[in-house]
């Protein structure tokens, strides 16, 4: 093999490498984030749906988000994007 397909070789694994590092980090502090939710917490899903969480079991990927007074629905909790914070107008 020459110099040239050697470094290609290289160059692709490190690349390769650098992908999966970055994606296992991404995961890993979205995975904090999650277990640092609290019932209580406003959160938004995936989806641009506000609500405050009521019910959380990361065990069995369930949430329970109230989205208006009296009405709730069920996420699973890889549907949560993150937690929102309240601005000075209330939302």
């Amino acid at each position: 093999m020459d110099n040239q397909t050697l470094l290609l070789v290289v160059l692709i694994i490190a690349m390769g490498a650098f992908m999966i590092w970055s994606q296992r980090r991404a995961k890993q502090r979205y995975q904090k984030r999650l277990e640092a939710l609290q019932v209580g917490d406003r959160v938004v899903t995936i989806g641009g749906i506000y609500g405050k969480l009521t019910y959380i079991d990361l065990e069995v990927d369930r949430a329970r988000l109230e989205i208006a007074p009296g009405v709730e629905i069920e996420v699973s909790t890889r549907a949560i994007s993150g937690r929102v914070e309240l601005t000075a107008e209330g939302e």
